[in-house]
């Protein structure tokens, strides 16, 4: 919708044709929205005699680049690219891509507070569900600056796309289904900082992740700059020390230019190394340093993202929407060092999200089994996938994993009130996957009823 109104308003309506292969009642509301602005829409079949004349397909992220469609668009030569794409191209504003499997959404939320602290006016937009498509900023001002959080899927037909910096956290196994294993992957992720002899001109990468130390060379021997940071020693920027509380972290970093010590909102190692990150960032541009880590150190946490419920118990409730195994290690092994520096003991109630839980369920449900004192396994949907089909993918691997006690309540809500039950003062329950995610999907037509981890829990500790 985003791409199709942008391009209507700077080509006129007659210049834009639309397809969607549903046709239910939500997508004839808004076919009838775009015919209003002129944009000719056709709903069902194939899409396939759209074809004739068309110069450029603009896909939006969830489209498969498989469908019969795209397959003959390429075959006859036409251009095909991403919704984000089109955006980049109507928004004349320097970009800074974040990507990764793990911590796009902190990263990027850092980036935003960072160059407002700048006065760089910056928007967050991209795969985000805090801020609009980036081809939908194109019917405003211009930003001064943009932070884009960039998903594999709209990287993956990346064409003349060419952002001025590119952040990348790391590579875990995640949208295998949609990309048919860990090779495409990557190499969707790859094609935002190097493709042919073009690369990005600024990388800030994970020198402790694989493809991270491949950007790296792969951008240097293009003749980009990189700074590298992480926990090894080889680093540019080497995280040193980190504690944290519930709320908040120490960090220690040594960096080309001396050690920091500095304070952040963002607790664990893994936003120890979202943070150094964005230093990394912000040391290339030589923004000025003590306003950059003011703005670190104040920097509010996305909501979801290892989020306390503030409620009246006496244990700690976190939110948390990673579904990964990268992502669920990293959310509970952060919390089991609080549970145990009180002698508290560490309930997670775990649902297993996306389409993609054939190929990462049974990792995730072992690896959420072994850090766990207690682990619920319930049912969730978010896209409209089926709810039992996720949930005994996890079970699977959870079973063959050793660990805490293992329960199953199917019922999200259920299992929710179920571990608040069981906590004991000093616990600190952690409701993994779904974050700040306010409604579940009922179909895959649109249908949801709403759902928000953060309002059942609030309900149930004042009940």
């Amino acid at each position: 919708m985003a791409a199709a109104h942008a391009l209507a308003a700077k080509a006129g309506g007659g210049a834009v044709r639309v397809w969607d292969g549903a046709a239910d009642g939500r997508q004839r509301r808004r076919a009838a929205e775009l015919r209003a602005a002129g944009v000719e829409v056709r709903l069902g079949g194939d899409g396939l005699e759209l074809l004739a004349d068309v110069r450029t397909i603009v896909k939006s992220p969830g489209v498969r680049p498989d469908i019969p469609l795209i397959v003959a668009a390429l075959r006859q030569g036409t251009t095909v690219i991403d919704e984000l794409e089109l955006g980049w191209h109507l928004v004349p504003a320097p970009t800074v891509a974040v990507t990764g499997s793990n911590g796009k959404s902190t990263v990027a939320g850092l980036c935003l507070q960072l160059l407002a602290a700048h006065g760089l006016e910056p928007v967050l937009t991209g795969n985000t569900e805090f801020g609009p498509p980036l081809s939908q900023v194109a019917l405003g001002e211009t930003p001064g600056s943009v932070v884009a959080e960039v998903s594999s899927f709209q990287a993956e037909t990346a064409r003349d796309l060419a952002v001025e910096a590119a952040i990348f956290t790391n590579l875990t196994p995640d949208h295998l289904n949609r990309h048919g294993g860990i090779a495409p992957y990557r190499a969707a992720k790859r094609r935002l900082f190097v493709r042919g002899d073009w690369c990005v001109p600024f990388a800030s990468v994970n020198r402790d992740d694989d493809l991270g130390r491949q950007l790296a060379a792969e951008v240097r021997e293009r003749g980009g700059e990189v700074r590298t940071y992480g926990f090894e020693r080889s680093g540019d920027y080497r995280i040193a020390g980190c504690s944290w509380s519930l709320r908040g972290a120490e960090m220690e970093v040594e960096t080309p230019d001396g050690p920091l010590r500095f304070e952040t909102r963002l607790p664990g190692r893994h936003n120890a190394a979202n943070v150094t990150a964005v230093l990394a960032f912000a040391d290339h541009f030589r923004l000025p340093r003590e306003r950059t880590l003011a703005a670190l150190s104040a920097a509010a946490p996305v909501p979801g993202r290892f989020e306390p419920v503030e409620v009246d118990c006496p244990f700690d409730v976190i939110v948390d929407f990673g579904y990964t195994p990268g992502s669920v290690r990293s959310t509970l092994s952060t919390a089991r060092e609080l549970a145990a520096a009180r002698g508290g003991r560490l309930l997670v109630v775990l649902a297993q999200l996306g389409r993609a839980g054939a190929v990462i369920g049974p990792e995730v449900g072992a690896s959420a089994r072994e850090l766990s004192d207690h682990l619920i396994l319930s049912a969730s949907s978010y896209v409209g996938e089926p709810r039992i089909k996720n949930l005994a993918y996890a079970a699977a691997g959870a079973r063959a994993a050793r660990g805490g006690t293992l329960e199953i309540v199917i019922d999200r809500r259920r299992a929710i009130a179920t571990a608040l039950d069981r906590a004991r003062p000093g616990d600190v329950v952690v409701l993994q996957g779904r974050g700040a995610t306010p409604r579940e999907a009922t179909d895959r037509r649109g249908g949801y009823v709403e759902l928000d981890d953060r309002q059942i829990v609030r309900g149930l500790a004042s009940s």
